[in-house]
């Protein structure tokens, strides 16, 4: 299995799978307030519009909201975890796990902060 792959250099199938899997990581930042550090690699300004897509779902359990969002804001998405500085085995999933990926990006901007 090859690791260490960019979003870009993934096939079709392993970038959904990529895709399916950093949602639900994505809405559980978005829900406890803590994409700082996501804002900082937003260079396509695309995370305004995801989080308007999900807020206008709200009212739709969480799965539904993802399975949404990640429907509507694919390319979004695809544009955002291009800009991210995490690697991917090639069958999508992610060399780091997101969320010890997080802390590690958030060391990296600042070493005392506590996630």
């Amino acid at each position: 299995m090859s690791d260490n792959l960019s979003f870009s250099e993934l096939s079709d199938t392993a970038k959904a799978k990529a895709l399916n899997d950093f949602v639900p990581f994505y809405f559980s930042l978005l829900t406890n307030e803590e994409l700082d550090v996501m804002a900082s690699f937003d260079f396509n300004h695309v995370i305004a519009d995801i989080n308007r897509t999900i807020m206008d779902v709200s009212n739709q359990v969480p799965e539904e909201i993802c399975a949404f969002s990640a429907r509507f804001n694919r390319d979004d998405y695809h544009k955002l975890l291009s800009q991210l500085p995490q690697t991917f085995f090639d069958n999508g999933n992610p060399t780091t796990d997101w969320r010890e990926w997080y802390v590690e990006e958030t060391n990296k901007l600042d070493p005392f902060a506590t996630l």
